[in-house]
């Protein structure tokens, strides 16, 4: 189990990438007030075909990587592996994720062809010899868009359509814009994190060719898109539920910096410890906060809850143990005034 879990390289993706999905669709929930046992029902068939999509996107990032991994001295769980053996473990996920979602309606519908553009678009990011990894802007958006914007864009438009909802375009806009600058300013942070290692391979990424003052630039660009599409989404669906999220989330980077030196960037890593801004909100409070508002619609909603802790269970711990020490440090300071009068 365990050389299964390094071959997929879960721990990269599964609470990265899956919960923020999983938060749109909570916020949908909550807007049409659908149970959540009702959701599970819904959902189970297109959020397994999500997950062997994201399993996909790992195992063909390593497949193709390995040359250049190996160059660098960095681990790649496909490089035990014979060419013939890596298109039979690629090519699984696929087939599998095709078969469960052609299982829930016509292959070719327009949800369903989101499932296929997130497909083409990684395998053109991926594989030679489109390798649009190796060009330029090109490669940026593809990714973004396979990785981020096409397969949410699956996973919520299934949700609509099951629970038979109106369909409004605009919304897509506003959550397809959010997510595809989430995943911009993700491959860039994760191209600026592995440049080293891409300059010993001879990997051109877009990173290397532009300057870090005009990288910060871009990505104060990307991020003021992000949240005026995240702040519209919101608005859209009257949801203010997650504006307490949002402040907690806004208290808690505070304390982070304030207490632990922990500061926030947007793209560019610094020396000292840092996190990427809004990612610790998206993973952990923004879907969080959504399934405790999610309860007021009724307390069968507390088993969504339950359920997205155990699934999630490892980031949502270590994340609260830093909150409650925190929490700790801010009490002991408001002691020692109290004291000190």
């Amino acid at each position: 189990m365990r050389n299964i879990f390094a071959v997929i390289r879960a721990n990269a993706w599964w609470e990265y990438k899956i919960p923020p999905m999983l938060a749109v669709v909570y916020m949908v929930m909550i807007q049409s007030q659908i149970p959540f046992f009702k959701v599970l029902q819904l959902m189970s068939i297109p959020a397994i075909a999500v997950v062997l999509g994201a399993i996909y996107v790992s195992l063909l990032n390593d497949a193709t990587d390995v040359s250049e991994d190996l160059k660098a001295g960095k681990k790649n769980g496909m490089i035990g592996y014979t060419a013939i053996q890596r298109i039979g473990i690629v090519s699984f996920p696929v087939i599998l994720g095709f078969c469960i979602v052609a299982m829930s309606g016509s292959l070719f519908s327009w949800q369903n062809l989101f499932y296929l553009a997130a497909h083409i678009s990684f395998t053109l990011y991926s594989l030679p010899p489109f390798r649009l990894k190796k060009r330029g802007v090109a490669g940026l958006i593809a990714e973004a868009l396979g990785s981020e914007m096409l397969p949410v864009l699956f996973l919520v438009s299934c949700f609509y359509r099951d629970a038979k909802l109106e369909i409004q375009p605009l919304l897509f806009v506003f959550l397809g814009t959010w997510f595809f600058c989430f995943g911009l300013r993700g491959i860039l942070w994760h191209q600026l994190d592995d440049s080293e290692n891409d300059k010993v391979s001879g990997l051109q990424t877009v990173v290397q060719q532009i300057s870090k003052p005009r990288l910060s630039r871009i990505g104060i660009c990307i991020v003021t898109i992000e949240v005026a599409a995240f702040l519209a989404y919101v608005i859209c669906n009257q949801l203010f539920l997650v504006i307490p999220g949002l402040i907690f989330y806004l208290i808690y980077i505070q304390l982070l910096a304030k207490k632990n030196g922990v500061e926030q960037t947007i793209i560019r890593p610094r020396i000292k410890p840092y996190r990427i801004f809004l990612f610790d909100y998206y993973r952990i409070f923004f879907p969080l906060f959504l399934l405790v508002a999610g309860m007021l619609n009724g307390l069968v909603n507390v088993f969504g809850l339950l359920f997205h802790l155990f699934l999630f269970q490892s980031t949502i711990t270590s994340i609260f143990k830093e909150v409650r020490q925190l929490w700790r440090a801010v009490l002991s300071d408001i002691l020692l005034q109290v004291k000190d009068r």
